[in-house]
């Protein structure tokens, strides 16, 4: 009650437009208070209930531990099963119903083990009639080490599978979440250095061209100045050819220029030295907002401005425009640039001379540009470890063996077309917790701490017995 009503403190405090004291913020605030007055509730309540009467300030104390350690446990555990059972959709029954009442179950589950566990640990039920005496003694110790050694082990285990792990996932299931997907960004971020790097050959290759368009006009020219390829200057059936071929090939370079300068559909540019730095921040921002309003949205949300940036830049990286229009214009050279027929031999001569020369110059700079090949895809998250699921536990234990070096194999032309950027590799809290179970051990350590540490108190009822009663009491036990 305390926290619904800091809830509901917070919430008026929001409405009147007021979201920080001292720079802290409302909820932090109301969060913080509820969880303290409860404790202080519950401090209270275990030193002056008289139903521990008698108790001695271990036990009282020991009472305190194990419903704050259930407290705990419900409200990490709520968010974890949360977490995995939400739904993007206006679910009430599983978004609003199901991971409060989880939580309430886990605390009455906690409180029943370690506080109704340390009350039949302390009690006699097998040797009742023996009586007092250092045999009975001997007695009830067997019996109170079966109980705590095997009978609440057994209980904690039950613990373990529906608190614990729930604890585990709700505490650090979405920062593993975020360890997958960050090494998914920095992978993307990769391959877009790599794919703008290998289009600044597109720049490259206009020079070239620009180059050659200038060689090929300034033979025209000098052919028209003064025929240095036919011997006659002036207009002419060899002036007019060479004209002709040096508009052509100016006009493909103008077509080259405009393929380049041209807006891609995304709305990014593949030459903008950037575009990389600018979506992966944009991508991080997107990853760091806060999942746990609605991890199903969250996750949407990333996913697909992740795999819409994939797919711009698998488009980058098999964009042929250029070379299809290099092909279809060398194929269609001849037909471009007709030769004259009533030209005398040594006119022929020039103008053929002329026009392979150009080809060749072209088939080149063709050449040259196909070679060039993009660097083979990174793998994905998921195609380094593909585990999901109760498969997570046979990776942990068994290893696969370490890959071994892959044999060269020739990128041929129909390779490279063959591969893609892979999308984004999904992964969910619980599976991420598992998966990276080394980088989070001490989200695992601390649910196990507050979990178990009501067990390592009850130790204390096995050996030294002073520790169940107040002084006065402890024959009336």
């Amino acid at each position: 009650m305390l926290t619904i009503a800091a809830a509901g403190f917070t919430r008026a405090m929001a409405q009147d437009g007021v979201t920080e004291i001292a720079g802290i913020s409302m909820s932090a605030i109301a969060g913080a208070s509820g969880v303290i007055a409860l404790m202080g509730v519950l401090l209270f309540t275990a030193l002056t209930s008289r139903r521990l009467h008698g108790s001695s300030l271990f036990n009282r104390l020991f009472v305190v531990v194990a419903v704050t350690a259930g407290f705990f446990s419900a409200v990490s555990s709520a968010i974890g099963f949360g977490l995995i059972t939400s739904q993007e959709s206006s679910d009430f029954f599983r978004n609003s119903v199901l991971p409060p009442a989880f939580g309430v179950f886990v605390f009455c589950l906690a409180v029943a083990i370690w506080v109704g566990g340390a009350e039949f640990v302390r009690h006699r039920d097998w040797f009742r009639g023996i009586g007092d005496g250092f045999f009975a003694d001997m007695l009830f110790f067997v019996e109170r080490a079966f109980k705590i050694f095997i009978v609440v082990p057994v209980l904690a285990a039950i613990l373990f599978f529906v608190s614990t792990w729930t604890t585990v996932v709700g505490i650090g299931g979405v920062d593993a979440v975020r360890h997958t997907y960050s090494f998914e960004i920095d992978r993307l971020a990769g391959e877009c250095a790599g794919i703008t790097a290998w289009r600044q050959r597109d720049f490259l290759f206009l020079e070239d061209l620009r180059l050659s368009v200038n060689d090929v006009t300034r033979v025209a020219d000098s052919e028209r100045d003064g025929g240095s390829q036919s011997g006659a200057s002036g207009a002419g059936a060899v002036t007019d050819y060479f004209i002709g071929i040096a508009s052509w090939y100016r006009g493909l370079e103008e077509s080259v220029a405009s393929i380049i300068e041209s807006p891609d559909p995304s709305g990014a540019d593949p030459y903008d030295p950037g575009i990389c730095t600018d979506r992966a921040d944009s991508l991080s921002k997107l990853l760091s907002r806060n999942a746990y309003d609605n991890v199903d949205r969250w996750n949407r949300e990333f996913e697909t401005a992740f795999n819409d940036f994939a797919s711009v830049l698998n488009r980058w990286r098999s964009d042929k425009r250029i070379e299809r229009l290099l092909d279809q214009q060398l194929d269609n050279f001849a037909r471009a640039n007709p030769k004259p027929v009533r030209v005398t031999e040594r006119q022929r001569t020039a103008i053929n001379a002329y026009a392979a020369d150009v080809e060749d110059a072209l088939q080149s700079m063709i050449r040259s540009q196909k070679r060039q090949k993009p660097e083979p895809p990174l793998k994905s998250a998921a195609e380094l470890s593909p585990a999901r699921g109760l498969d997570i536990f046979s990776e942990i234990f068994n290893p696969p063996p370490p890959a071994e070096e892959p044999e060269k194999v020739s990128r041929a032309q129909s390779v490279v077309d063959a591969e893609f950027i892979p999308a984004l590799s999904t992964i969910t809290p619980r599976d991420a917790v598992l998966k990276h179970a080394n980088i989070f051990s001490d989200v695992w350590a601390l649910a196990i701490s507050w979990d178990y540490a009501p067990y390592i108190l009850m130790l204390a009822f096995l050996f030294f017995p002073s520790a169940e009663r107040a002084q006065g009491f402890k024959d009336n036990a």
